[in-house]
């Protein structure tokens, strides 16, 4: 995560916050210095029991909501710092226009600073990848995980 020029007041570790598909993941913690580096894989894994046509997994994932947040470990709870939130279909199928390289590597967005974080918006590069796979269930009944 870059933020050029920009000094944070308080000194206590950040980490990114990352909700996909209705599950919850964060990073390691990181020092208050800008450029942050998270250099982490979070793997999210997920099921479709009732699924069995592609286009319903497209619908599903169109009407979740991924969510990335900055925060320091500021007490009592911690500072959301930045945000950042985007259809889960998006998220991990943006537009090849979207893109710096080959399919989901190299992504830069700007999140949306928080009314307490002075300065420019923070700008998170990262990448994602996607599996699809079509397995049995123990009843004879396919679906897409």
């Amino acid at each position: 995560i870059t933020c050029p020029g920009v000094l944070l007041k308080d000194k206590e570790e950040l980490y990114l916050s990352v909700s996909v598909l209705g599950q919850y993941k964060k990073t390691q913690c990181v020092p208050a210095a800008f450029p942050l580096f998270f250099q982490e894989k979070l793997v999210f894994e997920k099921a479709f029991a009732d699924i069995v046509d592609p286009g319903d997994l497209v619908e599903l994932l169109e009407l979740d909501t991924a969510v990335l947040e900055l925060i320091q470990l500021v007490p009592p709870v911690g500072k959301i710092l930045a945000t950042y939130e985007e259809n889960t279909r998006d998220f991990l199928f943006p537009d090849p226009k979207r893109t710096c390289g080959h399919h989901g590597l190299d992504r830069e967005i700007l999140m949306k600073r928080s009314s307490s974080f002075t300065g420019i918006a923070p700008k998170l590069r990262f990448s994602t990848s996607s599996l699809i796979t079509e397995s049995l269930l123990s009843s004879g009944r396919s679906h897409i995980q």
